[in-house]
């Protein structure tokens, strides 16, 4: 998670002070501003760790008959990290039946990949993989051809109602398909997806950044790309992301984790859950760090989002 890679962050609280926060460094400001949703402090700049990249990638794209064989394929690939990059796709027809895909990634160094070696016991249409060599920067840049398309049909600044959530691996298989039952083309757009990648829980370190409690995770979003840019349509389509519960299956990304008023409270002085309060006494160091930086309980329910 880009959370997990964060260095050091610069905030301006409640109060318009500007304070810097890091692992060494007002350490509870900074567990409780990532993942926050800013409910203690806007960013106002941030350090991030960086790593060495490769002048080439190898891009593998699968194709898969179901969604259980597709996420059987994703555990393994998981389990061996074979790859650098994993993402699923689903994506739709236009005969209205579903289409599954892998996007697999391999980091070059010099040598090509060993195809064989890389898809060894996966269980994808061999015959419809399709395999290239590209440049790095080209991959990071592969989504540009899609928004010169939704410019084109006018389609750019149209609502963009995204459902973003974790499931955990012991739900995702009945959830997906579930969701898949019920949506229809116009809840995607023509050009929209439902991506399920998976997760090692693990990996991430941020606290407040809830995960069902499965060691393997997988995210499902619904990457809704309409057609339109109807009001009506735009509050139907997330009046549909609210209303979707899921219960015992996974966290939505924009879901807060709501700390208790008498427990927490921001370091401008207000609570976490209300509103600013400037006449608010502003609570200790000690405090700070003893009740913001505790991780929150993970839950193993998709509640609505606020």
């Amino acid at each position: 998670m880009l959370t997990d890679n964060v260095l050091e962050l610069q905030v301006v609280t409640g109060r318009g002070e500007r304070l810097t926060c890091s692992p060494t460094r007002n350490p509870g400001l900074f567990d409780a501003v990532r993942a926050g949703l800013g409910q203690v402090a806007v960013v106002a700049g941030a350090t991030l760790g960086l790593v060495s990249t490769p002048e080439r990638v190898g891009r593998f794209l699968l194709h898969y008959p179901d969604l259980a064989t597709m996420l059987e394929d994703q555990r393994l690939l998981t389990a061996e990290r074979r790859f650098d990059a994993v993402q699923g796709a689903v994506l739709p027809t236009p005969t209205g039946t579903w289409l599954f895909r892998l996007d697999l990634v391999k980091d070059l160094y010099g040598s090509p990949p060993d195809e064989a070696a890389l898809l060894a016991g996966l269980s994808d249409d061999r015959a419809r993989a399709e395999l290239s060599t590209l440049p790095y920067l080209d991959y990071l840049d592969r989504l540009a051809a899609l928004e010169r398309l939704l410019r084109s049909e006018g389609w750019w600044s149209s609502p963009h109602p995204w459902l973003t959530t974790f499931v955990g691996d012991a739900a995702v298989e009945a959830v997906v398909a579930d969701e898949l039952a019920a949506l229809t083309p116009a809840d995607l757009g023509p050009l929209g997806q439902v991506v399920v990648s998976p997760i090692v829980a693990a990996s991430v370190r941020t606290p407040l950044l809830r995960l069902p409690p499965d060691p393997l995770c997988f995210t499902f979003n619904l990457i809704r790309l309409p057609a339109t840019d109807d009001a009506a349509e735009a509050r139907r389509l997330v009046t549909a992301n609210r209303g979707r519960s899921m219960s015992g299956s996974g966290t939505p990304v924009g879901r807060r984790t709501r700390l208790a008023p008498s427990r927490c409270r921001r370091p401008t002085g207000a609570h976490i859950s209300g509103r600013p309060s400037m006449g608010s006494p502003r609570p200790s160091a000690s405090t700070t760090r003893a009740t913001c930086s505790r991780p929150a309980t993970r839950s193993s329910l998709i509640r609505k989002s606020p």
